[in-house]
């Protein structure tokens, strides 16, 4: 069944406005009908299905049969900064970063960074979209990019994660067994330079090995967010009963 992301104010009572982005591929692209069924998700974690009431040239009226609030969001509360790489790898990490369950998306810019310029609204499109496809009920938020100096001197939850291929002793088994809240920088193709290791350490990053083998970018920032997802969130677990409202 079709999937949109509405914000919560456009929910009125028993009836959804679509607008926008969302609104036009229901029209254009899946040319949705009044009397369609679809389902909607909010900002506020809710799920709604409902039946396509009316269409007109920029809105579409939806009448909600029923809500629910779905269990499908991690208690990790996962931030994910990666090093920007090259071309439109940061496109794959946001989508399947969004599908792990990351709450919080941001690309870092650091010296070996080669790739500059932002697509912030492409990325933010993109985690909403694959919000959409998963089954999430919230999209996570996708930041501005950040200098990585201003990064790690910034407050974060106890449990800092810099991935570095240059680690040898320490994995994420050794850390903390329980945690609700991390924060995980990943670099780019480059890789960090040892100054900037030293400087995560002493603002309180734990560096942290991901395999015994060099990782590519993007395949690194997937593999950290997996990790962390499953050792302190629910990534290989089941799931609990929907709420209905």
């Amino acid at each position: 069944m079709p999937r949109f992301f509405i914000p919560a104010a456009d929910v009125s009572g028993d009836t959804a406005a679509l607008r926008g982005t969302e609104f036009r591929h229901l029209q254009r692209v899946l040319r949705l009908r009044e009397g369609d069924e679809v389902t909607l998700f909010d900002d506020d974690g809710r799920e709604h299905a409902g039946i396509v009431l009316s269409l007109s040239p920029r809105v579409a009226h939806v009448r909600i049969t029923a809500t629910h609030v779905p269990a499908r969001e991690s208690a990790l509360a996962i931030t994910l900064y990666q090093g920007v790489p090259k071309g439109r790898k940061l496109d794959l990490v946001v989508e399947k970063a969004t599908e792990l369950g990351v709450r919080r998306i941001a690309p870092v810019v650091s010296r070996h960074v080669v790739a500059r310029g932002s697509r912030v609204d492409r990325w933010r499109r993109i985690a909403a979209s694959a919000a959409e496809q998963c089954g999430r009920t919230r999209v996570p938020s996708v930041d501005a990019p950040v200098d990585l100096g201003a990064l790690v001197r910034g407050i974060w939850p106890p449990l800092r994660i810099l991935a570095w291929e240059g680690e040898r002793a320490v994995s994420l088994d050794s850390l903390p067994a329980t945690a609700g809240a991390a924060i995980a920088v990943v670099g780019p193709e480059g890789g960090f330079a040892p100054d900037e290791v030293e400087a995560a350490r002493d603002a309180g990053f734990a560096t942290v090995a991901l395999a015994p083998r060099i990782l590519r970018a993007e395949t690194a920032a997937i593999v950290t967010a997996t990790l962390c997802l499953h050792r302190w969130g629910d990534v290989g677990r089941l799931s609990s009963p929907d709420q209905v409202r």
